[in-house]
């Protein structure tokens, strides 16, 4: 083996040995028992800690740590490291929690979908640890109006969709325009979903029709696209399922005064091959904000660690510092008394934001969101604004 090829595949592990984080590791064990540590466990994205999302991850913890390391003050005085844990299972969650318990954790973030959260919810009740999800859009942190009291999500629910609708409606229609409402009486979220939206709707000054799925097959469908066009609708927004929206596109799309259609579900690659259909998403502007970029670099410059996915880095760089904040003021790394504040702080930074939590929903007061609209198999920007999540409770 050559000399070059002998420093090429050195070189990885000397960027390692003397990165700003390896020169600190060492000392991590002896914090910990002494006490001017404390640990906050990190469960993995969906594909894993090797995937471009959990190097990302990766990254922004670590990028996290030392900012905290370095700084005068650190957070209550003590420095934080994160646990690199493995994926959560219906097996192992158990064990897992009575092990954090057991080694003094406040807190545990999760970076993958709504498993986490499934799996947790029914264990933490009020003794913890505080749990944060980077994303928790289709997750119900908040039976019957109230939140869990040790859960708290990066994300607002999926109801945000009537607010950001609501905004939509005011730009884009006239004052009094009429729009087809349609529902799903058999599924209690989308029949509050399409009941609600049509009195925020009413509020801002349109009409709003009310329309449920039939049971009786297509022909009780076209009696629907029939009744909403001759009841001069702009707009049919479909609190059902993506299905539903490919029989309405396909009976409507040739039909002169045809309304257009938005879809009250979250984003989904089968509606791609409906143009005109307009979508309502969260997370699109962080893929388009500027600020993320700078902080990949930053990232790399001080853990020589790659963000390739932006959005994940941000995401994960937000909870941190959410963390940290509540840890702050509470004083203490005690769950109860972190959950506390954690409902109270202002300033989390997720891209070019600074978000404040809605104490009665453990979520973002508000979030920028964008209305996509698809057109030749793409995804394109219709309208980007800030609204806040809806006053109806999940």
């Amino acid at each position: 083996m050559n000399i070059f090829k002998k420093l090429f595949l050195l070189l990885p592990l000397l960027m390692l040995l003397f990165s700003p984080y390896a020169s600190w590791g060492a000392g991590i064990a002896v914090g910990i028992d002494d006490g001017w540590i404390w640990q906050i466990a990190v469960l993995p994205p969906e594909k894993g800690w090797e995937s471009d999302s959990g190097q990302s991850a990766l990254g922004a913890l670590r990028y996290a740590e030392l900012q905290v390391k370095d700084s005068h003050e650190g957070v209550a005085g003590r420095d934080i490291h994160f646990l690199q844990e493995p994926p959560l299972t219906e097996e192992n969650v158990g064990s897992r929690l009575e092990d954090w318990r057991r080694r003094g954790l406040c807190a545990v973030i999760s970076l993958g979908g709504g498993e986490d959260i499934r799996l947790l919810r029914p264990l933490l009740k009020e003794e913890g640890p505080v749990l944060v999800t980077a994303f928790g859009e289709e997750e119900d942190i908040a039976p019957e109006g109230a939140p869990y009291p040790m859960i708290f999500a990066l994300d607002l629910y999926k109801d945000f969709r009537m607010a950001a609708f609501t905004e939509f409606a005011k730009i884009s229609l006239d004052q009094g325009a009429t729009l087809a409402i349609l529902g799903d009486r058999y599924d209690p979220f989308l029949d509050r979903f399409a009941r609600n939206l049509g009195d925020m709707l009413s509020a801002a000054g349109f009409n709003a029709d009310h329309y449920w799925i039939p049971g009786a097959g297509p022909d009780s469908f076209r009696m629907i696209e029939d009744e909403a066009i001759s009841g001069g609708s702009s707009v049919l927004v479909s609190c059902a399922g993506s299905m539903v929206v490919r029989e309405i596109w396909r009976a409507v799309r040739q039909k002169s005064r045809a309304f257009e259609i938005w879809y009250g579900g979250g984003l989904n690659r089968a509606l791609l091959s409906f143009d005109g259909v307009c979508v309502a998403d969260q997370n699109a502007p962080l893929e388009e904000d500027g600020a993320l970029v700078h902080l990949g670099r930053e990232i790399w410059k001080h853990t020589r660690i790659p963000a390739r996915d932006r959005g994940m880095a941000g995401r994960t760089y937000g909870v941190c510092r959410w963390l940290f904040e509540g840890l702050k003021k509470a004083g203490s790394n005690a769950p109860d008394k972190l959950a506390q504040t954690m409902k109270e702080i202002a300033g989390i930074p997720l891209g070019s934001l600074a978000l404040s939590i809605n104490a009665a929903t453990h979520r973002p007061g508000a979030r920028e969101v964008a209305i996509l609209k698809i057109q030749g198999r793409k995804l394109k920007g219709a309208a980007f604004f800030h609204v806040a999540g809806p006053e109806f409770m999940p």
